[in-house]
């Protein structure tokens, strides 16, 4: 049974996690992480914590394609198809489309959040230096983050992204939005998704160290698409961050799309009740649900006549 204990040492009284285990008639007390001073602690925090000590807070337990071979190949089709679209118009037209899908991706990642800039503000903001009127200034912060992010993705995507790279996207997404003191670290309290339980704080480092080496394995195993979609899932259910984990955890996406030659998704604002459905299937064990999401909203955006 884990359980939080009290310690006492020089006077002052920690928390730690331990584990009772009994051996014959013998219950000995194991302990497992320092907590620190003698706080109140919440149940829900005692819950995140035993769901990442027993191991319920990840999914990704069989290295396994969980769409269908045809479903893979209409994705790299449509990818290379638009890939030559792109290639084929004049570089004035080229970069055009970059600011054109930019303002897609920004607005959409960031309206599944809360932001109601549209695509078509977010588009005159970041490219023509045209603020939108009535917004608030952490909208305006977000999508000028957003696009920062994106640019860090654009320079570092051929290699696989390291927790430094995750610091540094994290401080890019959510700079003058949170304080000074979180930005680029990985959560040291505990944070939760409305009702629904994230991995405990004292387990983030290690659950990222294992999602990181899971991708570079998985790309060995199963299909580029479902690498990058199956570790959002994971990503999301671990929350590694204080706050703004599902803009980096769709630039993580795209970086590894990106990263395996692959044109980028933006999920829609549209289908954020989807989307969220899919999150949740997935942290119940059926990964594949965020696999189906993906895969309906990549041929949906890549559509060409």
């Amino acid at each position: 049974m884990v359980s939080i204990v009290t310690k006492r040492i020089k006077g002052i009284e920690y928390l730690y996690l331990a584990e009772s285990i009994r051996k014959g008639k013998r219950v000995i007390q194991k302990t497992l992480k320092y907590i620190g001073k003698k706080r109140p602690v919440r149940k829900e925090e005692l819950e995140c914590m035993k769901l990442s000590y027993y191991g319920k807070d990840w999914i990704l337990n069989d290295s396994a394609d969980q769409l269908s071979y045809q479903d893979h190949e209409k994705m790299k089709n449509a990818s290379e198809e638009y890939k030559q679209y792109v290639h084929s118009l004049d570089p004035v037209s080229r970069q055009q489309e970059k600011e054109r899908f930019l303002s897609i991706f920004i607005s959409n990642s960031n309206a599944i959040e809360g932001s109601t800039l549209t695509a078509k503000d977010t588009f005159n903001f970041l490219f023509n230096d045209i603020t939108p009127k009535g917004k608030t200034k952490k909208e305006l912060h977000m999508a000028t983050n957003l696009l920062n992010a994106w640019n860090y993705l654009e320079q570092n995507y051929k290699k696989i992204p390291t927790s430094k790279d995750l610091f540094n996207l994290h401080f890019l997404v959510n700079k003058n939005i949170e304080g000074e003191e979180t930005l680029g670290r990985y959560k040291q309290v505990q944070n939760y998704v409305g009702s629904v339980l994230t991995s405990s704080y004292l387990f983030v480092p290690e659950k990222m160290q294992k999602l990181l080496r899971w991708i570079k394995t998985a790309y060995k195993k199963i299909d580029d698409f479902e690498v990058a979609f199956q570790s959002h899932a994971q990503f999301e259910i671990i929350h590694p961050f204080i706050d703004g984990n599902g803009r980096v955890g769709r630039i993580l996406l795209n970086w590894l799309l990106m990263h395996q030659g692959i044109s980028p998704l933006a999920i829609s604002a549209r289908k954020r009740a989807d989307y969220i459905s899919a999150l949740e299937n997935s942290r119940r064990g059926k990964i594949e649900a965020m696999c189906k999401f993906c895969l309906r909203e990549y041929l949906e955006m890549h559509r060409f006549m």
